[in-house]
Formats: structure tokens, sequence, C-alpha cells
């Protein structure tokens, strides 16, 4: 059985002003053309489909056509709910999702009640164990976290363990037996893009408990592509997307798994095409010029200065519009109190007062009437 694992797609998501659909949009396109061409007998996303509960109607549109276009090629797919996701709206739209050859799972059910299933594709067999994101309200009670919370901890690691025996109970020996989650397990390295809320150790499931005798396990809430540590074939699959300035250089890509029963998968990468990298620039405003119009990336800028300049951003985005993020490196110098406005001073006199400090110079004539005109206007408000 042939199988793509992708995982954290968090489409819609805005990040520096930007959503990105236009990029993961041709990311999708790479993928169902992979599909297409490549004969895939199943899609395995594992969850974080969405940035959102609630997401735009264009990047609901966005997921449904890849899905769509996935299905008919006569591959399956088997889609969790993430952190992120909104599991009830997920369940709402399984069975009209089961149209397009999608079996989708919202909230974490036992083996009997959905959990576990067979999958059938070109005459290959497969038991799927879904366990969706499963918060720590989910299993841990708040009388449990205020009587002891490391207990707390230690039973969220249990529960996780309970329902993984559970759902792969349903295991088969003539079957690929593959285990899809949603979860952070102890070790795994972050991708320096999540939301730490939902990321902690102290409440991370262990690599333990994941079951010796699954051919794949597929994991996502992790944004950096990485194998568990250990001998079993699990993985999370990363996000398609470098998300934040803290993945440059990190190279995106998809998982392609080769699976027969009662034997461990082959696992290759396959990198994503049609997003743009982040990259990190420095120097002068002469050597950023020079730098114009080189690459496609999105860049975090960072200016030599010999003194300070309120208009730097500006110049900088005139001369590298895909600048999201521009700091200031300046020399050290001496730190110049200024002078301080009297009590009672006016907001315009002590906008005067905070721009001689910070720039050792008057406010030019426009400024000082644009922060008058602002300050009128928000008293209006008021």
């Amino acid at each position: 059985m042939r199988i793509v694992h992708t995982s954290d797609w968090h489409v819609g998501r805005h990040w520096k002003g930007l959503q990105r659909l236009d990029e993961m949009a041709a990311i999708l396109d790479h993928l169902a053309r992979f599909i297409e061409r490549e004969s895939i007998d199943l899609v395995l996303h594992s969850g974080d489909v969405f940035d959102s509960r609630n997401p735009t109607g264009e990047a609901e549109r966005l997921v449904n056509e890849f899905l769509v276009r996935a299905g008919r090629t006569g591959a399956r797919t088997v889609l969790i709910a993430g952190n992120h996701d909104d599991p009830r709206r997920f369940d709402a739209r399984a069975l009209l999702a089961e149209g397009a050859n999608v079996h989708i799972v919202g909230r974490p059910r036992r083996a009997d009640r959905g959990g576990a299933f067979m999958i059938e594709t070109r005459g290959e067999k497969a038991v799927v164990a879904a366990l969706p994101f499963a918060s720590p309200g989910v299993w841990v009670s708040a009388l449990d976290i205020a009587g002891d919370e490391a207990a707390a901890r230690s039973k969220y690691a249990h529960m996780f363990q309970r329902a993984v025996a559970n759902l792969c109970g349903a295991y088969r020996d003539d079957a690929v037996n593959l285990l899809l989650a949603h979860t952070h397990l102890e070790g795994a390295v972050f991708g320096e893009s999540e939301r730490r809320v939902h990321l902690s150790e102290d409440w991370a499931a262990t690599p333990q408990t994941l079951p010796p005798t699954a051919a794949y396990i597929a994991l996502g809430h992790i944004h950096k592509q990485q194998k568990v540590a250990g001998t079993l074939p699990a993985w999370y699959a990363g996000s398609p997307l470098q998300l934040d300035f803290g993945e440059v250089g990190q190279e995106k890509s998809f998982l392609v798994v080769e699976a027969t029963p009662r034997r461990p998968a082959r696992v290759e990468r396959v990198p994503y095409e049609g997003a743009r990298s982040l990259r990190s620039i420095a120097g002068t405003m002469d050597e950023l010029a020079a730098a114009a119009g080189r690459d496609d990336c999105w860049l975090r800028v960072t200016v030599n200065l010999t003194g300070k300049d309120p208009d730097v951003n500006r110049k900088v985005r005139e001369i590298l519009p895909r600048a999201l993020v521009v700091r200031v490196d300046l020399p050290q110098a001496e730190v110049r109190n200024g002078t301080r406005p009297e009590a009672g001073a006016s907001a315009i006199e002590r906008y005067a007062a905070y721009h001689r400090r910070a720039y050792e110079r008057e406010p030019e004539p426009v400024v000082s009437a644009t922060f008058q005109q602002l300050h009128e206007q928000a008293m209006e408000d008021t």
C-alpha cells in the first residue's frame, strides 16, 4: 500500500499581515499532482487542517477542492481534527465527505464507536486507529489538577496510553495496521512556530505508548518533520510552509510510505513545491538595495545604521517589498535622558519631548500635525 502522510497545513493562518492562501494553493496542487501521478492508495492527514476553528470560506474551499481532487484518483483520505480544528464541525461534515472518498474523525472515540475502521483501496486493506487531538481537559479534570498537578499530568499520559490500546485492539494480521494521532510526544523537537500554549512537556504522552504492531504511525502537532526516537516507524510529517522565521532553512516535505501487513513501513521524503521560503538578511541600506530583486523569499531584514531613522521601515520596504520584519542595528551610544515634559503638559508637548529623547531632534511639523489630528480623533471617539 502506497501512502502519503501530510499534516499541519494551518490553512488561513494570518501571519505578519499575510494569509498565504496563494502559496497553499500551489502546495496542494503539487501534492494532488503527485497523488495522481504516483497512484497513491491512501492519504493520511494528522490534523490542524485549518488554523482557526472558524476558517474563512476561501480556506474551506481550498481544502475541499484538494480532497475532491484526491478522491477522484481512487485514493482514500483519512483526516483527523487537530487542536486548531473544530472537532464538532469535522464530525458534522464526515457523512458528506464519504462521497469524496474522505473519512473524517473529529472527536476521540472508542474503537467500537468509529475510532478504528477498515479502509479498502485498490484491493489493499488497512486498519486505521484514529486519535484526534484530546486537550488535557478531555481526560483530566480541574479537581485532578488542583489536587496534585504532577499526578494529573501522569494521568493524561496514562489515558492516552489506554486510548491507543483500545483503538489498536482492532488491528488485523491480514491488513496494514496504522495509527493516526494528533499529539505531543515527549522528546519531540519543536518547529519554533507552534503556539506554546498547546505544547508542554508536562502534558506530553510518551513514545512507549505507541503500538509496536503498527506498520506506520502518522503523527501531527509538531511543525518540524522528524522521526520519533526509537525503532518504531513513527513520524511527524511537519508543516508544508515555513510558518515563522524560527524555521529559516528548514526543508518542508511530505512523507511517502510503502506499507505491507506485518512489516514496518519504508518511508521517504518528497519536498513540497509552491511556497516561498523565509530568509534573514542584514546590511546597510546600500547593500540591501544591491540585493533587491535577487529572490522571491519573505524576508526578515536587519539594517545597519549609524544613527536613528524613524522612516527606516518605509525605506526598506520600498527596495524590498517582501520584507515582513525590519530590525535596526545601531552602534552603542551614550543614553541621553533628554528633557521631560512639565506637569500639566499637553499631549503634543509630551509627544515632542518623547521625540527629542528618542531621536535627539524636534519632530517634523507634518509629524506633529498628524499626531495632533490622531489625538483629537481619539478623544472624540472616546
